[in-house]
């Protein structure tokens, strides 16, 4: 039986290995980590944007009344969008706060982890990619795509709360029933230059959801306007039923039956228990 030799077999099985496993993978992980920092970064820009909704409103909330010294936070979609890359694609040691004065740059501004050589014999550059033709390195979202709509809370709680609220809508009393954010923050990533990683079209998108709305109230003349249309006598408020009181209250017993005694669809939110009056540590108030 013939023997052959194999002498120098590992020597080309090693080459093998470096030049087609071991060396690529040594190119692509600084790569790989960058990727694994625009992933973070959009998972975290995509919190921000569901969160900052349970601050900033979209518009004023269903009867606010109409008064000077009330105040209503609200923002666009747009506004907080350009919010993101300042917050988290921007170079360390930056200091965070609600207006920037200076103009973004993609290209200046971005964090150093965002940025690789992505052709041969140039200098680095972010590995976010423009959704424009023409990229404007200027404009905030020129290299996001982020989204940010209201809509029902989902499940059967909030199908419970819907038709609960509708039921009573007949009344005027309405509530946001579209408080339920989805946001959504993703972008493309630049191809490498060395194949087969030019050709990869990586997207990041990073996902989020939050219930933003407590339906709280605007102040004691916002509790007010609300609860009002849920108390059955304010129905009965009108000039005819007024005038009836008037006349009642000019018999000597009828005193109480007055409009400024027997205040119909009458709300005082700050009002409180007697019980809840007392001056706390004395006897039979916490002493």
């Amino acid at each position: 039986m013939a023997i052959f030799s194999q002498r120098g077999q590992a020597l080309i099985e090693s080459i093998i290995g470096l030049s087609f496993v071991v060396i690529p993978l040594l190119i692509m992980m600084p790569f790989l980590s960058k990727i694994t920092g625009a992933q973070h970064r959009a998972e975290q820009a995509a919190h921000y944007s569901a969160w900052e909704r349970t601050v900033w409103k979209e518009r004023n909330p269903d009867q606010m009344p109409s008064r000077s010294g009330l105040y209503v936070a609200k923002r666009s979609e747009t506004e907080l969008m350009k919010q993101i890359p300042w917050r988290f694609y921007q170079t360390d040691g930056q200091q965070i706060t609600s207006r920037y004065q200076d103009k973004w740059d993609w290209q200046q501004n971005v964090h150093p982890l965002l940025k690789h050589q992505m052709e041969q014999d140039t200098q680095q550059a972010t590995i976010l990619k423009s959704t424009q033709e023409s990229p404007n390195n200027q404009n905030e979202l020129d290299r996001l795509t982020a989204s940010n709509r209201g809509g029902d809370t989902p499940g059967l709680y909030g199908k419970s709360v819907e038709k609960a609220v509708d039921l009573i809508s007949y009344t005027g009393f309405d509530l946001e029933l579209d408080q339920y954010y989805r946001a959504s923050v993703s972008t493309d990533l630049e191809n490498l230059y060395l194949a087969p990683f030019d050709k990869l079209n990586l997207k990041i998108k990073g996902q989020s959801a939050l219930l933003a709305s407590g339906w709280n109230a605007a102040g004691p003349h916002h509790v007010k306007n609300r609860v009002r249309r849920l108390v059955l006598t304010n129905y009965m408020d009108v000039g005819v039923i007024r005038t009836a009181q008037r006349l009642v209250g000019i018999i000597p017993f009828g005193k109480e039956l007055k409009p400024n005694r027997l205040k119909l669809g009458f709300v005082k939110p700050d009002v409180l228990p007697s019980n809840r009056l007392c001056t706390y540590g004395t006897k039979n108030c916490g002493g």
